[in-house]
């Protein structure tokens, strides 16, 4: 062991801004599933298998780890992807006439029930 040597270093300025390509993305490499758990990780400056713990940890205490992998699997972009998975699906629904005449059905029976009352 070398006891001689200086582990002293002096911390970066607190004011010193983040990087501006640091975004949260679900990433490729060290994955397992979808990548949440390892993007959250290397954003979050952790290793990603203490963010998968306390996933786990909020699954069983309540179930709501599996809620917030699922939403996170939705809502953050893939590394390398402009758009999410859960953006691309409500463009390509909006697109789509059937879901907006649903919609259009939906708001008008709601009207009707407000207007009942």
């Amino acid at each position: 062991m070398d006891f001689d040597k200086d582990t002293t270093a002096a911390p970066p300025p607190a004011d010193t801004p983040p990087p501006a390509d640091r975004r949260l993305v679900r990433t490729r490499d060290g994955r397992m599933l979808a990548g949440v758990c390892s993007g959250a990780g290397r954003y979050f400056g952790v290793d990603p298998n203490l963010v998968r713990l306390g996933l786990a940890a909020f699954t069983l205490f309540g179930g709501a780890g599996a809620l917030l992998y699922a939403a996170a699997w939705l809502l953050l972009p893939e590394e390398g992807a402009a758009t999410s998975v859960g953006e691309d699906l409500f463009r390509k629904a909006n697109a789509d006439p059937r879901v907006q005449d649903a919609v259009q059905k939906a708001k008008d029976s709601l009207n009707k029930d407000r207007q009942a009352r």
